[in-house]
């Protein structure tokens, strides 16, 4: 990256000096009394010129190669088909949730988060969910997929409330503020993040797959950035982008 920053920067140097020739040739033929060389002044912009040129495609190159690395290294995810997400509200809302639902829905899948609820105020307003699948039924284990969803929502409010406690006891080192919670378990993970501060949004996500936890850490963390852009807020970086 150090490279294709360095290889921009001076393309842009080498570009934006091309008149820089002349104006040495012009000073040269002065002190030594000779004529002025336009041909001389011309090969040198030439190979300024070109060196520009060259650079500029080592740059796009390197950015070209990055990105195509970028592509490969996301892991593909099993999208769950829509007649097997499951939707129920937790709270009467408006309209413009419905917005956030589909983006929820769209984010699971079987390789990656298995269980979404979205919280506000304090309030849990829907959840969504593939616990139903066939293929999820070894994961899900003795507990009944119901009985999975029941547990979550009763711990989604105690899970944001434990990183506000654990928020207040790092305040004094200063580290800002704790934005995402990760329950690494042995069968999967449960992850708490935040969406925004001021309104209380934040998500609850699962995996029961232990082998695909990075997956969904990563499927949330995007599904929060798309929140966040849906509702007409900036982005926030989070740990690992």
């Amino acid at each position: 990256m150090r490279g294709s920053r360095l290889a921009g920067q001076l393309a842009t140097g080498l570009g934006g000096s091309l008149l820089l020739p002349f104006l040495v040739e012009l000073g040269m033929a002065s002190m030594l009394g000779q004529n002025f060389s336009l041909r001389r002044g011309a090969i040198f912009v030439g190979v300024l010129a070109g060196g520009s040129g060259l650079l500029l495609a080592i740059d796009r190159l390197t950015e070209y190669r990055k990105r195509r690395a970028e592509l490969r290294a996301e892991p593909d995810v099993e999208r769950a088909a829509p007649e097997h997400v499951t939707h129920h509200a937790l709270t009467p809302y408006g309209p413009e949730t419905d917005g956030v639902v589909a983006l929820c829905a769209a984010r699971l899948g079987l390789s990656s988060l298995h269980y979404v609820a979205y919280h506000a105020r304090g309030k849990g307003l829907f959840r969504v969910d593939v616990l139903d699948h066939p293929d999820l039924a070894p994961l899900v284990g003795l507990a009944t997929p119901d009985r999975h969803r029941e547990i979550y929502e009763n711990y989604g409010a105690r899970l944001k409330a434990l990183m506000t406690h654990l928020d207040d006891d790092f305040d004094e080192l200063d580290s800002g503020r704790l934005i995402r919670l990760v329950l690494d378990v042995e069968k999967g993970a449960v992850f708490v993040i935040e969406v925004h501060e001021h309104s209380g949004r934040y998500l609850l996500g699962v995996t029961l797959d232990q082998s695909h936890v990075d997956t969904a850490d990563n499927e949330l963390r995007k599904l929060t950035a798309e929140i966040r852009q849906y509702l007409g807020h900036p982005a926030v970086p989070v740990a690992g982008d």
